[in-house]
């Protein structure tokens, strides 16, 4: 089971587990438990996640107002949905229990499924998982989905299906 940080807790507190000191070694392994993670949410379904997924067991629920870490890591995670960003940065895949979305930034990395959960691989840290945290659950579901279509090469908001505004009892038709 996963630990909480908690209100007031920051995750860059927590050092998890021991991290290479070289940055190459660093950046390979951040790398590869980010696959590793989506391979798991890929594979296993919504309901076994929990209770047999390593990063359901290495993860720290935490809060992104309690870490400027995590409100970094957000706020480059929204550059990155809105921006083309490049193959190798952005990937996702269809899996069990939705689709699954993972991007590597210069020190973190993020494994998100639609519908949860939302992971935060940043080097030298504990594994935070954020998608919970009652003050972002909105934003960070339509943060996943744009990312899932960033991805794709789709535009991260698709505009069509905003429906333009109702007539309204003061609009007068044109003269004609």
């Amino acid at each position: 089971m996963s630990a909480v940080a908690g209100r007031g807790g920051r995750v860059s507190d927590m050092p998890g587990e021991r991290w290479p000191d070289d940055p190459g070694e660093r950046a390979a392994r951040r790398v590869s438990m980010a696959g590793l993670f989506a391979t798991e949410l890929c594979d296993l379904p919504v309901g076994v996640w929990r209770s047999r997924a390593s990063g359901a067991a290495r993860s720290v629920r935490s809060r992104v107002d309690d870490d400027p870490l995590l409100a970094d890591v957000v706020a480059e995670l929204w550059d990155v949905a809105r921006s083309r960003p490049v193959s190798d940065r952005v990937w996702s895949g269809t899996g069990a229990g939705g689709a699954v979305v993972v991007v590597h930034g210069p020190t973190w990395s993020v494994v998100a499924r639609s519908g949860g959960p939302m992971l935060v691989v940043c080097e030298g840290f504990a594994v935070a998982r954020i998608e919970n945290d009652p003050d972002w659950a909105v934003e960070l579901a339509v943060l996943t989905s744009e990312l899932i279509n960033a991805a794709a090469g789709l535009p991260p908001f698709d505009e069509s299906s905003v429906q333009g505004w109702p007539r309204l009892p003061w609009h007068r038709d044109p003269p004609g």
